[in-house]
């Protein structure tokens, strides 16, 4: 079986046996695709950032809603009432804790860096939002959250919160 490989290789062309050995990309090639790569990823990382920082306060404005409808939820179902606490005084960007009668519900970490929280004009934001056995707040809620890392219109969203406890997220500053 050698013999019959050995014979074919022989008979062969030389520009035959270069082709199949040939195949693939030369360095060249590569180093040119990688480049091109590099290029666009560079032009593009900058837009990123800002859509990556932006979908992050979207993220928080909603964990917030859903944490606020949680509270809600929870003086509803138990039947007494629910306080939702910031964890360092009136900063809830360094998270905050969802309770009932000393029992801890939910807790929610540390919000980005660059992240801040502050009142709608005329209003003040609470250290503690409680919902009573009937599902309602104990305050109105407007607070505005600001991305210093997002650009633009997805810098600021509100957080809305009525005495009948309907809580809700928007795009801006709260009015």
């Amino acid at each position: 079986m050698h013999a019959a490989i050995t014979r074919a290789w022989a008979s062969a062309s030389p520009c035959t046996c270069r082709l199949a050995l040939g195949r693939g990309f030369t360095l060249i090639e590569m180093l040119t695709v990688v480049s091109v790569i590099a290029v666009v990823a560079a032009i593009a990382a900058p837009g990123m950032r800002s859509f990556v920082a932006g979908q992050r306060l979207k993220a928080l404005s909603y964990d917030m809603t859903a944490d606020l409808l949680l509270a809600r939820s929870e003086a509803l179902k138990r039947n007494t009432p629910v306080s939702m606490t910031a964890a360092s005084g009136t900063d809830w960007a360094s998270g905050w804790a969802l309770a009932a009668s000393g029992v801890n519900i939910s807790t929610r970490n540390v919000a980005n860096e660059s992240v801040t929280f502050s009142a709608a004009p005329s209003t003040t934001i609470p250290s503690t939002i409680t919902f009573d056995v009937n599902g309602r707040s104990s305050t109105t809620v407007r607070m505005t959250i600001e991305s210093s890392a997002a650009p633009g219109n997805n810098a600021k969203r509100c957080i809305q919160l009525d005495l009948s406890g309907r809580a809700r997220s928007a795009v801006g500053v709260c009015t």
